[in-house]
């Protein structure tokens, strides 16, 4: 199913065409030539193929062992924070309702 020459015309003027300027690529790095193509393709699902490779479009982050570390660090670290703050908080009710008359643990 292609576009038809008003179609395909009505979506340039909507989406333009892309043209790269490889003078700002880095080193290495060429453009695809019109006999390389057939080094593209696609599966069933959309998923995008390089020489029978999948083109990977997502990042993912990638942390050294140093900061793996200190995450974990900063998790524990969090952690105990937040613990400590809610029982803080349930000390703080445990005295007001005792005052109060509330249901809390008395001494």
């Amino acid at each position: 199913m292609g576009y038809r020459e008003d179609e395909r015309d009505k979506a340039l003027e909507q989406v333009p065409l892309f043209m790269a300027d490889p003078v700002h690529w880095p080193n290495g790095i060429r453009t695809v030539g019109i006999d390389e193509l057939n080094n593209l393709g696609i599966d069933r699902e959309g998923v995008l193929y390089w020489n029978g490779r999948v083109i990977t479009i997502e990042k993912r982050l990638r942390l050294s062992f140093w900061q793996m570390i200190w995450a974990a660090v900063v998790g524990v670290t969090a952690f105990l924070v937040s613990l400590s703050t809610i029982l803080q908080g349930l000390a703080a009710y445990s005295t007001w309702a005792c005052t109060m008359g509330w249901p809390a643990i008395c001494q």
